[in-house]
Parts: structure tokens; C-alpha cells; sequence
């Protein structure tokens, strides 16, 4: 299956679908953030819009024994290995993952957790069980801004190109060719400095288009070489 997304679309859009129904149950203050995750490039993507997927609520999980019974046999397996790969570059660790955490399920396969400001996905269904998205605040608030152009953007990176591919390596397990791993210093579209923003596995068309399959992985460090955005 493949997607046609506008980048660097990459790692905002389908946040849209995951923090929609979240952001919605936050107040107005919440819902202002809306937005930002669909407004980091002003590309029109030229592609019939998605349908809305299906949310089901904490309180809404009519079956708590089946989800429980995933969380601890696939979940947490898969959150672990997540968590060693990135040991040192993310803010938490997998035992702050836990059901008291659990915000809501989406689209049927992926389970949402709200781990303070970050919000942490994991897909389990019939590609698998992998961790599927993280964002934080404070990484939706700088990728969206361009910043002011009042200060000199900083185009540095706070990772070697070996260490970034080690990282994607070691994830997905994937030797992506050269040409379909993307690094770009983060100062150059946003107010995030000394950041990099990481696509692998995609495929560029004409320029704007990115071609996402079930091979990508996509990631944000921040100018401490922290992760505070992942997709895949």
C-alpha cells in the first residue's frame, strides 16, 4: 500500500489523525494546537483528503481484558525494544509506559498513551506490533514556526550521518539505499535549531510528493540529539 504525502509532511500528517480525537478532549486551549501538526510545509497535497479514522476513548474500550492481554504480551515487548534502540535520546523509558497512560484507540489498530506533553503510539494489527508515532509539544510547536527571521538559523546537526543510519539500521532493521534516506538540519524550515529531521524508506516525486509505504521510518532530534518526533 502506498500514500502520497507532500514533505516534510512526513511527520506531521498523520498526527492529525492520532491527536485529533485527543486534542479535542482538552478544551479550547487544546484544540488551538490542532494546526500545528498539519501546517509544517504550505504544500497542497493534491490527493483525495482522508476518511476520518474511527476513536475509541478509554472510556468507550469495551473489552479492557483483550487490550490488557495485548499491552503485556505484545506492546510492552515491542516498546522495550523501541526504547533500547533510542536509549539516551528519549525522554522516558518503558516502564512509564503503562495502562493508567492509555489515552485512546485509532483507526482500529493504533493505541495512543499520553506520557505527560508527549504523545506515544503503538500499532498492533496485521503488519505487526511496533511503536508507530511520538511527538512532543514543545518539538509540534517549533517544527510548525519558521521563526521570525530575526536571528541567523543554526543548520548544524547533533548527529553524524553513520549515527543516523545506525539508528534507522537498528530500528527497522532496513539497509536503506542511500537515496531513500533524507537529512535535513532543521534550522532551515523551522524555529528548531541545531535539529534534524530524518525520512527513510521514502520516495521522492516531482519534488513535493513523498510515496510512504509500510517500509518508512521517520524521525526528529532536536538540536541535544533527542528524539522528539518519530514516525513509522
Amino acid at each position: 500500500m502506498k500514500k502520497h504525502w507532500s514533505r516534510p509532511l512526513g511527520l506531521a500528517v498523520l498526527a492529525l489523525a492520532i491527536v485529533g480525537g485527543i486534542l479535542a478532549l482538552h478544551g479550547p486551549k487544546a484544540r488551538q494546537l490542532a494546526p500545528e501538526f498539519a501546517s509544517v510545509a504550505p504544500v497542497k497535497v493534491q490527493t483525495a483528503p482522508a476518511s476520518k479514522p474511527e476513536i475509541i476513548r478509554r472510556a468507550q474500550m469495551t473489552n479492557w481484558d483483550d487490550f490488557t492481554n495485548r499491552f503485556e504480551t505484545r506492546m510492552k515487548p515491542a516498546i522495550a525494544k523501541w526504547c533500547k534502540v533510542y536509549q539516551g535520546r528519549i525522554p522516558f523509558g518503558p516502564d512509564d509506559v503503562t495502562l493508567d497512560k492509555f489515552h485512546s484507540k485509532v483507526g482500529g489498530f493504533i493505541y495512543t498513551f499520553m506520557l505527560g506533553d508527549t504523545t506515544f503510539s503503538v500499532y498492533d494489527g496485521p503488519q505487526g506490533t511496533h511503536v508507530f508515532y511520538m511527538m512532543t509539544k514543545q518539538a509540534s510547536q517549533e517544527l510548525n514556526n519558521p521563526g521570525n527571521g530575526a536571528t541567523q538559523h543554526d543548520i548544524s546537526t547533533p548527529a553524524t550521518r553513520q549515527e543516523i543510519i545506525g539508528l534507522l539500521t537498528a530500528d527497522s532493521g532496513i539497509d536503506y539505499p542511500a537515496e531513500q534516506v533524507s537529512i535535513n538540519p532543521t534550522g532551515k524550515f523551522s524555529s528548531m535549531q541545531g535539529g534534524v529531521m530524518v525520512e527513510a524508506g521514502g520516495i521522492v516525486g516531482s519534488g513535493a510528493y513523498r510515496i510512504m509505504t509500510f517500509t518508512n521510518l521517520d524521525f526528529v532530534l532536536d538540536g541535544n540529539g533527542q528524539i522528539v518526533s518519530y514516525q513509522r
